[in-house]
């Protein structure tokens, strides 16, 4: 009797073994869910951040002005040009009895600077130069939102799919403790046994919701990169990378030091302050300058005729900074036509000389402040490179840090899975508790999700070295 009871008994703990072997098996394919929501591939992300992002659109805004800067420093090497229309109209005053008369004169003014020590010149290539300074300053802010858009969209992919994976695993595990439930109240396992399982469902039912809270944030982070308020209706959809088998160290500093958006503002910027300084240092020389006016005129009482006949006048301006001091020369020949009053044109010279006593002090200020600049913007160019090629040596190493941790990943998961299998296979033949088979179930998700985080984490190794040598598309196709 005891040997048929004995035999039932291995029956159907054997026929449980097999009912439980073939609960649904966790797959990597059941992993890779799709979200309800549209996919969209992160080239159509990238675009979409660049057309909304605040930051561009300022950026953008200060490019413009510099370009205004830059024409108006542009047009001042060219003659100023006036047009001048003047009328007066006198009232007689009853007492002394003056008639009344009419003025009007009307012309074209001119300004030119001849010689200034190459003032103009060099305040034209420093508006050039911060022009070029603001621009790569706009690439620079693209390349920033095109990396907050990489890594906002595979930390949220990484939260997805440990929300999958997670899901899948508490499903599992959900069996599995709806039978150990079932066999506990048979008394055909132990209570130790049965809190194992649970706890193991537990341990799965935290991690999902932890994984839930992390892809709530996730998703409100790639929102903001993508300079948006609320979320879309669509995720991210992931982009492989290209081959990066030749990829070198040196090669990485190379292209940094041709590319990376720093180096260029760094470089415009240390180029404006040169001949910023440049500029303040015409104050030494000469300023040699023409002007002059060229139209017709002409003034009449009341009681005649107004005609209007030619009126020019040409003048010259010398200027000459020394020992604090400033010294100008000026002339200038008129030719008027008739006033009122007058019959004859009137033709004059005139010559003026002043003395500016100790106004030199505030230009003398300008000069040192100037090429102060300039000495510390060639500082921080050093600087500047320094950075640069030590942001690219550590993007390259946290890059070679996340391959190997991939690779790692990649190789445990299947043992994990191989594991798993053997659990399921020994629980059914009883060589092992039926809670070992949970605890390898946890231990599978557990592989799987530090296989899609270092999946996660490669990807956004690839995005901080791209970004640190300047070239965002480098790795993207």
């Amino acid at each position: 009797m005891s040997h048929l009871l004995k035999a039932s008994s291995t029956t159907f703990f054997r026929l449980t073994g097999a009912l439980l072997l073939a609960l649904p098996l966790w797959s990597e394919e059941a992993s890779q869910g799709t979200s309800p929501a549209t996919l969209s591939s992160l080239k159509t992300l990238e675009s979409t951040a660049l057309l909304n992002h605040p930051s561009i659109a300022l950026a953008r805004e200060e490019v413009a002005l510099a370009d205004l800067k830059r024409r108006e420093a542009r047009r001042a090497l060219f003659p100023a040009l006036t047009a001048k229309g003047e009328e007066t109209h006198g009232d007689a005053v009853d007492p002394l009895g003056t008639p009344a008369f009419t003025e009007r004169s009307y012309g074209v003014e001119v300004t030119q600077t001849l010689y200034s020590g190459g003032k103009l010149h060099d305040t034209y290539a420093q508006a050039v130069a911060v022009w070029q300074s603001l621009q790569a300053k706009e690439r620079k802010v693209e390349s920033d939102v095109i990396y907050g858009v990489r890594e906002a969209a595979w930390s949220l992919i990484k939260a997805q799919r440990v929300i999958d994976v997670y899901a899948k695993a508490l499903t599992d595990l959900s069996h599995e403790k709806e039978a150990a439930e079932h066999l506990l109240a048979k008394d055909l396992i132990t209570q130790e046994v049965y809190l194992q399982i649970q706890s193991q469902y537990n341990q799965a039912a935290a991690a999902l919701e932890s994984g839930q809270a992390d892809t709530e944030a996730r998703l409100w982070q790639w929102t903001a990169a993508l300079g948006l308020k609320t979320p879309p209706a669509y995720r991210p959809e992931p982009t492989p990378a290209v081959s990066t088998a030749t990829l070198t160290l040196d090669t990485c500093l190379r292209l940094a030091a041709m590319h990376n958006p720093d180096l260029v503002i760094q470089s415009k910027t240390t180029e404006a302050a040169l001949y910023g300084a440049r500029a303040g240092r015409s104050l030494y020389k000469p300023v040699l300058s023409l002007n002059g006016f060229y139209g017709r005129s002409g003034g009449a009482f009341n009681s005649e005729d107004l005609h209007l006949r030619e009126d020019w006048q040409a003048g010259i301006q010398i200027s000459q900074y020394f020992a604090m001091n400033s010294f100008n020369l000026s002339g200038f020949d008129q030719h008027t036509s008739p006033k009122i009053g007058q019959s004859t044109r009137t033709a004059s010279k005139t010559a003026t000389a002043t003395v500016g006593i100790l106004d030199g002090y505030k230009k003398k200020a300008d000069v040192k402040d100037a090429e102060f600049a300039a000495h510390q913007a060639d500082v921080e160019k050093d600087h500047s490179e320094q950075v640069v090629a030590n942001g690219v040596r550590d993007a390259y190493a946290n890059w070679k840090k996340a391959a190997a941790r991939l690779k790692i990943a990649e190789n445990d998961y299947p043992l994990t899975k191989t594991d798993y299998a053997i659990a399921r296979i020994k629980s059914a033949h009883r060589d092992v508790p039926l809670s070992e088979r949970a605890v390898w179930r946890n231990r599978l998700a557990q592989a799987e999700a530090a296989r899609e985080e270092a999946k996660s984490n490669y990807q956004i190794a690839l995005a901080v070295l791209a970004h640190a040598m300047g070239i965002p598309d480098q790795f993207y196709r």
